[in-house]
């Protein structure tokens, strides 16, 4: 089972200045830091030799800080030791890590309640017609957003830099809307705000209403983000 587990779990690398790259985390320790012998070495003053490391324990992932000068960010919070999940974003310096989990995650909790979440997630056929049991988020990996990520929660999310606007862009010359993000019974679209610059979903141009999959690029006034689908457990 940990074996089936490891080898759907990567990180997506984004060091400041460079490109993007996926790496297999399928190890107990990956090692993070300046020194050339971790596992993943970032050449910046900034990073600590020995900065942070990913641990595995059983099919569950951590993250801890080793005691580093500037410390390990998880989701925009200082961190010394927790637990990942996927989409979740690490940030170290200037450089952004994105944790990816493809494989179902085991919460640590008492063995009653480990039982009740595996029966809810099996169960599926016990979730109520017509209720919603997805909801999304967008995680931020390159330009200037007010956040790192967005949980879209209503019925339609507005990108822009406009007072009120749910998704807010930061840049000096962000425009007031760029795009719209619909929600309707839990499918989501995307469409361009008028006269906005290009809107980019996996690097084609969309002109006009787009539906959005799990672990779309979307990419608009120089702005990254990508979109997630976040499974809801079931209420009664």
């Amino acid at each position: 089972m940990a074996d089936a587990v490891t080898t759907t779990t990567k990180i997506l690398v984004k060091l400041q200045g460079q490109g993007s790259r996926t790496i297999d985390i399928a190890r107990e320790t990956f090692t993070i830091g300046r020194k050339t012998d971790n596992d993943l070495s970032i050449d910046d003053h900034t990073v600590s030799g020995r900065h942070a490391r990913i641990v595995r324990v059983q099919s569950v992932y951590f993250l801890e800080d080793r005691k580093s000068t500037n410390g390990t960010f998880l989701n925009g919070k200082p961190i010394e030791r927790a637990q990942l999940r996927d989409a979740d974003i690490v940030t170290i310096g200037q450089h952004r890590i994105i944790f990816q989990d493809s494989a179902p995650a085991l919460a640590i909790a008492s063995p009653a309640s480990t039982d009740l979440e595996q029966t809810m997630a099996i169960s599926g056929r016990n979730v109520r017609a017509g209720q919603s049991t997805t909801t999304a988020k967008v995680l931020v990996t390159a330009g200037k957003t007010e956040r790192l990520e967005y949980h879209l929660t209503k019925p339609s999310t507005l990108i822009g830099s406009q007072e009120g606007a749910a998704i807010q862009l930061t840049g000096w010359f962000a425009p007031k809307s760029a795009a719209l993000i619909s929600n309707r019974s839990g499918v989501y679209s995307i469409s361009p705000s008028q006269g906005t610059k290009k809107l980019l979903i996996n690097g084609k141009d969309i002109s006009g209403q787009q539906q959005l999959k799990d672990g779309d690029l979307i990419e608009v006034a120089g702005v990254s983000m990508t979109f997630y689908l976040v499974p809801q457990r079931a209420k009664y």
